[in-house]
């Protein structure tokens, strides 16, 4: 039967291109370690059923997936599904080799389950209802079918499904074990048990990954390191240091010093912290730890706010004293403020609260967090399969796997060994035919150079640290880079000097005012000297994009001081090499291209070639629109490219909305610069996940049908449209 994909794609005319019968056969074959297991070729892709498990509290409201997760095991453990029975819940559906004891096929059953107090006394417990009601059959052979070696299948929903199914029963016993994230990360505690703090108090946890993934022959499993960031758990009166040191202060206050109380700023950076976490209280006489989510942190200390208790004001403080008999030892700290459902507000000093353990910290990173973060999970290849293949035997152990089991897999621990083939390398031409070796060409001569007369050099750096003499000189040397490559330079641009810690947007409007040397032409580039490239929007070097950019339509090239100092005379010449590929390149230039023959794909007639993806906003940027882009080469030799971007007015949406509006403005500009349209088009997608597939495929090719129509007439030029060859791109982070 043919599957939603292989439809969706017939319903818009196109073939869905089928798996390979045998793999490629090209290139110099090298032997290669992977992070992947092998899945038994005895497996039997059996029928699994499936249930759907929906939970929800007395007032009908949808409980949260774990609270979903505990409800599941409360009954497994009750043997609610059969005592045999081995169910697993992947947060949205129950699956089972064997059928559930929950009654007729088609019965609802519902449950009421209690769920007790968290293991460490927090939250309360939970009174819920869950309904399980049976939805039928999963055949897994599909992807049984695709795997085999000269199997010519096409992906489709139904290897997606089975995917999902087994991956369930992969990962739902240490799921359950560790913390986790989504359905196939989880977080094991350190070894040494301390948390990895990042700046602002952020926690970083590293963990591990696995995937069923379809393989040659058969299946395999993915397994690999993985991390992210969390809000650490604790007592909030030890954490408290941690947020608020900044990088112009690396000391953390003491409890001494928090005992005198906080500034403006240090109230404000926990306020934001603190905006909507989970933490539970430690006071109450009868050891209960109810849980709470915080709204916001009060300005005054505890011992100063104040509330009416029947005829007379009492401080927070004096409350604490007099109702629980304990006297604050943090007094001149603010308080945590909860507003209730009924708009009452609840104060709570910091230090009887802790934060909840296994929160997420979804929020923007720092660019300082970003860059530790970055340098804390760089680690040597041999080291990454040395922590996969511990976590293997230790901690996911398949062979003892009762989930696993139970389906009939069974999983060698020993990584895959395959067969990797090094392709020979593209050849490419700047009059001469070069040759790369190892990824790296020298490229004495461009193949085509622009003009370059109005430019200008702006120095965001102290004249002691980068006097003039020493950037004449670095100018001079880019100079020379340039003119060697072919490139006709005006030699001596004016130099002036802007403020480094502000006021950019004046300073390279003078630049650019002065780069006009050929006052009827516009200002071509600007050359910035800079401190250090600093990352993340805050950061110098993307205020300069975004001010050339954006509002004064000018190149911007930046360059970092330290580079342009004369200790080491060969490293400047090999970096003006590289600064120069990437000027000629912004002025409109080609630096080289693809010799005559690798350009021959079967067809001497115009070709084009897109590329598209769609850009979604962070967490604290909720309610923004989606913004999708897209470029497209306009000449020959797929070197010059047009982009165009929009917005999406449906919140997250993956479809680019505007596909067929820039898709046309991209192929005129094609035709303008060409005289003729293309007769063929390859499309490069990414950002699709894999069950997304069919639904961005389908609606996005019709978007581009459309594009075709409008632009060649209904009868096409020389009546003919285009040739679409649509390609979805997966980068697949966790394959080594």
């Amino acid at each position: 039967m043919a599957s939603g994909a292989t439809k969706a794609a017939a319903n818009i005319g196109m073939i869905v291109a089928k798996r390979p019968e045998k793999p490629g056969s090209a290139g110099r074959v090298v032997e290669l370690k992977t992070n992947f297991i092998a899945v038994s070729t005895e497996f039997k892709y059996p029928k699994v059923h499936y249930y759907s498990f929906e939970v929800s509290d007395a007032k009908k409201k949808k409980a949260g997936r774990k609270d979903s997760q505990k409800v599941f095991e409360q009954m497994k453990k009750n043997q609610k599904f059969g005592a045999k029975a081995l169910p697993v819940f992947d947060g949205g559906q129950v699956y089972s080799i064997s059928q559930l004891d929950i009654g007729h096929r088609k019965e609802t059953r519902s449950h009421s389950v209690k769920i007790p107090v968290d293991a460490d006394g927090s939250g309360r417990e939970k009174d819920l209802k869950v309904e399980v009601k049976y939805q039928g059959e999963i055949d897994l052979s599909p992807i049984g079918d695709y795997v085999k070696e000269k199997s010519t299948s096409a992906w489709d929903g139904n290897i997606q499904s089975s995917l999902t199914v087994l991956n369930a029963f992969a990962n739902n016993k240490v799921r359950l074990s560790f913390l986790s994230v989504g359905r196939k990360a989880i977080f094991p505690p350190p070894r040494d048990n301390r948390p990895i703090f990042l700046p602002g108090g952020i926690e970083m946890k590293q963990g591990f990954y696995q995937s069923v993934r379809p393989g040659w022959g058969r299946l395999t499993i993915n397994v690999d390191i993985c991390a992210t960031t969390f809000y650490p758990a604790g007592p909030i009166i030890d954490l408290i240091p941690k947020i608020i040191k900044t990088k112009f202060d690396r000391h953390e206050k003491t409890r001494d010093e928090l005992r005198r109380g906080l500034d403006r700023r240090e109230i404000d950076t926990l306020n934001r912290f603190f905006r909507g976490v989970m933490i539970f209280v430690t006071h109450r006489s009868d050891n209960r730890k109810p849980k709470h989510k915080v709204s916001y942190l009060d300005s005054q200390p505890a011992d100063q706010a104040k509330f009416k208790q029947g005829n007379k004001e009492i401080t927070i403080a004096q409350y604490f004293k007099e109702t629980y008999k304990q006297t604050l030892q943090f007094g001149r700290l603010p308080c945590i403020v909860v507003i209730k459902p009924d708009k009452t507000k609840v104060f709570f000093p910091l230090e009887v609260c802790e934060i909840c353990p296994g929160q997420r910290y979804e929020d923007k990173l720092s660019d300082d967090a970003r860059r530790e973060m970055v340098q804390k999970t760089a680690i040597k290849p041999w080291e990454r399969f040395d922590r996969i293949e511990t976590a293997i035997k230790d901690i996911f152990r398949h062979q003892r796997d009762e989930n696993l089991r139970s389906i009939g897999m069974n999983v060698d621990p020993e990584f895959i060994k395959v067969k990797g083939r090094v392709i020979q390398p593209p050849r490419l031409t700047n009059g001469t035919e070069i040759v790369p070796d190892g990824g790296r060409w020298d490229l004495r001569k461009f193949i085509k150079c622009p003009r370059l007369h109005n430019w200008s050099v702006i120095v965001f750096e102290n004249r002691n640290y980068a006097p003039l003499e020493m950037v004449k000189n670095a100018i001079r040397q880019l100079v020379s880079s340039l003119s060697e490559r072919g490139m006709d330079v005006y030699p001596d641009p004016p130099i002036e000097y802007g403020n480094p810690q502000g006021g950019y947007d004046k300073s390279l409007l003078l630049a650019a005012q002065k780069a006009r040397i050929t006052r009827d032409r516009p200002a071509q580039l600007i050359i910035c000297v800079i401190q250090k490239k600093v990352l993340g929007a805050s950061g110098i070097h993307a205020i300069i994009k975004r001010i050339c950019g954006t509002q004064l339509g000018v190149i911007s090239q930046c360059i970092v001081a330290n580079n342009m100092k004369g200790q080491n005379p060969s490293r400047w010449r090999q970096i003006c090499g590289n600064i120069s590929l990437k000027i000629n390149g912004k002025l409109g230039g080609k630096n080289c291209v693809l010799a005559d023959r690798e350009l021959n794909f079967g067809t001497n007639k115009p070709y084009m070639v897109f590329g598209a993806d769609v850009f979604h906003p962070g967490r604290e940027e909720k309610g923004r629109p989606s913004v999708a882009a897209v470029c497209a080469s306009v000449d020959k030799t797929v070197t010059r490219y047009v982009g165009r971007h929009s917005m999406n007015q449906k919140i997250k949406n993956e479809i680019i909305e505007n596909l067929e509006g820039m898709a046309v403005e991209l192929l005129n500009q094609f035709q303008r610069e060409n005289n003729i349209l293309p007769f063929q088009i390859v499309f490069y997608r990414d950002g699709v996940a894999e069950g997304q597939f069919q639904h961005v495929v389908q609606k996005e090719v019709e978007a581009l049908k459309r594009a075709f129509s409008r632009v060649y007439g209904e009868k096409g030029e020389k009546g003919q449209k285009p040739q679409l060859t649509f390609i979805i791109v997966q980068k697949r982070h966790h394959a080594r």
